[in-house]
């Protein structure tokens, strides 16, 4: 597992798309995914992007957990969990394994 923090501002803009309706749920996927990618090829391993919204987040959210919980009725739920994330300081994490 690796801590991809270094992320943190290129997601976070991409979030902060989503909820401000610039972004529509696939063009965030797409953009999330692109940054799986690119990282996965600089490392040359594979695994994938998750992300912890909090400190005492207890789940691993994948790319396609998001995609799922922003389809379907957690989306008011998981927008908020990301919503605090990025409006709080070092609260998003961001990993790759």
């Amino acid at each position: 597992m690796k801590n991809l923090n270094h992320f943190n501002h290129r997601i976070s803009l991409l979030f902060q798309g989503h909820i401000t309706g610039n972004l529509t749920l696939e063009e965030l996927i797409k953009g999330l995914k692109g940054i799986e990618v690119m990282h996965r090829k600089s490392v040359q391993e594979n695994g994938s992007l998750w992300f912890k919204f909090s400190e005492d987040d207890t789940m691993a959210t994948t790319i396609v957990d998001l995609e799922k919980d922003l389809s379907d009725r957690n989306r008011e739920f998981t927008l908020e969990r990301i919503r605090e994330s990025i409006s709080l300081e070092n609260e998003l994490s961001i990993y790759y394994s």
